[in-house]
């Protein structure tokens, strides 16, 4: 597994210093500038986050490999195929955590209990983190048989573009909880750190329903991982 790991490690590393960097600096200059408010700013920091490093984690795990040819020769080592996607998961995941994260704390020693409270803060980006997950947990699961990135890519934008519409839905509260709904969506981004109402235990809810299809999905991937790309596209 320490193997696997080093691999996407080496592989995938400059994504993630390439959003750490991104990430970073836009809230450090933001928050310098001070054009805006620290929650505007941070609500855009967050929500470039979530928009983006999905997208560049999940086609760039599989997807990529199939384009190139190496994915056949990754899945003849003596490995079950269901360690080589948990590797994969778990660098994705930190590619999409990890920029964020990032951010946050360069937020909270800049900004924190400035314009927004550290918790408050803390928060958003916490709830930022979840959503960015269950999303690359979605778009790996649902492109994990397409032959290259493009594909990957097109098909991700999908689920972004899905998530926006139930995400808008949330906010004009057409929608019910986010809990309930199978759906790449765990917070309210942006809203739940303003909303006074919202109950811990509805999050612990949220947390668990999100968590088990978090855990169905990658499932099913790891049930697809090894079959030609005409079975599963």
């Amino acid at each position: 597994m320490s193997s696997l790991l080093w691999k996407e490690w080496h592989e995938q590393r400059w994504k993630l210093a390439f959003g750490c960097i991104i990430l970073a600096a836009f809230a450090l200059i933001g928050l310098r500038a001070r054009i805006i408010t620290d929650q505007m700013l941070l609500t855009w920091v967050c929500l470039m986050g979530v928009l983006l490093l999905p997208v560049l984690a999940s086609t760039g795990l599989v997807p990529a490999e199939r384009g190139e040819g190496t994915l056949e020769s990754l899945l003849s080592l003596p490995v079950a195929p269901r360690r080589i996607l948990f590797a994969k998961t778990l660098v994705g995941m930190l590619l999409c955590a990890g920029p964020l994260a990032a951010a946050g704390v360069i937020s909270l020693m800049l900004a924190g209990g400035r314009e927004m409270s550290s918790g408050v803060m803390v928060g958003l980006y916490a709830a930022s983190i979840a959503s960015a997950l269950s999303l690359f947990l979605w778009m790996m699961a649902l492109t994990i048989g397409l032959p290259n990135e493009a594909r990957a890519g097109l098909l991700s934008l999908g689920v972004l573009v899905c998530w926006v519409l139930i995400a808008k839905g949330l906010e004009s509260g057409k929608v019910g909880p986010a809990a309930w709904l199978p759906c790449p969506f765990v917070f309210e981004l942006g809203i739940y750190t303003n909303r006074p109402e919202t109950h811990f235990g509805w999050l612990v809810v949220a947390v668990l329903v999100q968590t088990t299809i978090g855990l169905a999905l990658f499932w099913w991937a790891a049930t697809r991982v090894t079959q030609p790309v005409e079975a599963v596209s």
